[in-house]
């Protein structure tokens, strides 16, 4: 089965690559043969989507191409969004255009959002609103919020960390694996040619 771990946060070595790196590993040992496709949007810098993508120059070349593989071959995604100003990054919302061909279709999504404070609710509902409808990802009922996330460090959590999140993210990657295996038999009867976009 393959999984595709997104760190959205536009900053290099950021706290969104951190929580995915450390997600990587617990979903290693739930399952030890996934095949993981791991993209940090600090590291790689993804132009605004404009109608030159159609032209395969440049980026839009080699680069978007291996990109857009690894994600159609995934049966599965995890977002790790940070919060901007009350919302889900530029860079996550830009990714969503970008992936015009299928890459996310019908398959299932979880929403991993992080903030240094007491925030982090507001990216879940900005990408439960506004991604879904030409991409047709499927949000998985659970998402997790990782508040105070200098602080996170499984196993030996800081004060201002619940204890009981370590379980709380076994059980929601858990039901990640769940869906994507599950969900595979879906996506053969899927017409996507005559009905790409959402109403």
């Amino acid at each position: 089965m393959n999984i595709s771990i997104i760190s959205t946060s536009q900053r290099q070595d950021s706290q969104s690559k951190r929580v995915s790196d450390i997600l990587q590993k617990r979903l290693f040992e739930l399952q030890e043969n996934l095949d993981l496709f791991s993209l940090d949007l600090g590291e790689t810098i993804l132009p605004l989507w404009s109608p030159e993508k159609k032209s395969e120059n440049g980026i839009w070349g080699d680069a978007w191409k291996k990109i857009s593989k690894n994600l159609s071959k995934s049966d599965g995604f995890i977002f790790v969004v940070p919060e901007y100003g009350g919302m889900a990054t530029p860079s996550s919302k830009n990714l969503f255009l970008l992936c015009g061909e299928g890459e996310l279709t019908h398959k299932p999504g979880l929403i991993v959002s992080v903030s240094s404070g007491q925030g982090g609710a507001y990216p879940i509902a900005d990408l439960r609103s506004f991604s879904y409808k030409n991409t047709h990802i499927m949000w998985i009922p659970e998402n997790i919020i990782i508040r105070n996330v200098e602080s996170f460090n499984p196993g030996s959590h800081g004060e201002v960390i619940p204890s009981w999140l370590d379980k709380r993210i076994e059980y929601t990657l858990t039901l990640l694996l769940a869906y994507s295996s599950n969900m595979k038999p879906l996506r053969k009867i899927i017409n996507r040619k005559d009905f790409g976009n959402g109403m």
